[in-house]
């Protein structure tokens, strides 16, 4: 009888990633909203740490298009403009494309049962913590579907745009109640997939792209949101 080897223990959290964690959900939750100045000082005291986890922590944000610093100034959260929405959802509709294309092609039975845990999520409508969680749990999804295709270039591309565009996303979600419905969306993309048909996976998941910016606008125009052009 074969001895089931123990799993492997999650590497341990540092310092530096609990305040990436808590900074960057107070920006995707816009509580640190758009122009939002930052400083070490400022960051170490709100989160309880040293200026060195906070400056590592910055340094991650910036490579996600979320912070920018400027010298003898201190940080900056990045303004969002109409274009850099239109620009995201373009480049994300050419990468997810090309992700479910090659999952149909190369998922292995356990990596869409995985999917399909992941895709049973939603969120609690006006819990802003909720809505926080939901889309932490939304881009693993993604991220593991990306994983099927077994690119680890596409993988770490997508999870850096599918990261900066979580203010996004987090617009759309207090419009309304849609936690069933991206729950049904993403549960039939793995019916697509374990079905082996790319055009009926590719076709749900450029529907789902659709849906979510469609969403994105209705928040931007329901709360005069008047954000510039470029």
């Amino acid at each position: 009888m074969a001895v089931k080897q123990p799993l492997p223990a999650e590497p341990r959290r540092t310092v530096a990633d609990e305040v990436y964690r808590a900074l960057k959900r107070d920006i995707i939750t816009l509580r640190r909203p758009p122009g939002a100045a930052l400083t070490e000082h400022e960051l170490a005291a709100a989160y309880g740490s040293s200026r060195v986890p906070v400056r590592e922590a910055c340094r991650r944000l910036q490579q996600e298009g979320l912070v920018t610093a400027i010298p003898y100034k201190g940080y900056f959260v990045n303004r969002i403009s109409l274009r850099e929405i239109a620009d995201c959802f373009e480049l994300r509709g050419v990468l997810e494309t090309h992700a479910v294309d090659s999952a149909v092609r190369r998922a292995s039975a356990d990596g869409l049962a995985r999917l399909q845990e992941l895709a049973a999520i939603e969120y609690t409508y006006h819990d802003w913590s909720s809505y926080a969680d939901f889309l932490e749990r939304n881009q693993d999804f993604h991220i593991q579907l990306a994983g099927l295709g077994g690119n680890e270039r596409l993988v770490a591309v997508l999870g850096d745009l599918l990261g900066s565009m979580q203010r996004f996303f987090f617009l759309g979600l207090d419009l309304g109640a849609f936690g069933p419905e991206m729950r049904r969306e993403h549960e039939r993309l793995v019916e697509a997939l374990s079905s082996g048909s790319a055009a009926a996976a590719v076709a749900c998941v450029q529907e789902q792209i659709a849906s979510s910016r469609q969403r994105v606008q209705r928040a931007l125009t329901r709360n005069g949101i008047d954000l510039p052009i470029q």
